[in-house]
């Protein structure tokens, strides 16, 4: 599923299920929480698959953020897409401040 949200182009990649109305405004909520720490973002591709038979910690979420310069990665696990979210998006943001 490829939109844009703000003027940033979002590819939101779901792999065996396919994404709903709530997991799209979560992405997006997690988004604006990044862009409020990096302005510069031009492109996010959002991987969401669920891995595993653990069903406590089996949400796996990778971000690529398209910014000048390098790309920044970000990959995150969790018991809910939104904890996967908001792990990936942590991991982002501490590699605003390096």
């Amino acid at each position: 599923m490829q939109y844009s949200v703000d003027s940033i182009k979002i590819d939101l990649q779901t792999v065996g299920f396919n994404e709903t109305t709530e997991l799209v405004e979560q992405v997006e909520d997690e988004l604006r929480r990044i862009m409020r720490f990096r302005s510069d973002i031009v492109a996010a591709d959002i991987y969401l698959r669920e891995e595993g038979r653990n069903p406590t910690d089996n949400k796996l979420v990778r971000w690529r953020l398209g910014v000048p310069g390098n790309d920044l990665f970000a990959e995150g696990h969790g018991p809910s897409w939104a904890a996967g979210l908001r792990d990936a998006g942590d991991k982002l943001r501490r590699q605003f401040i390096d």
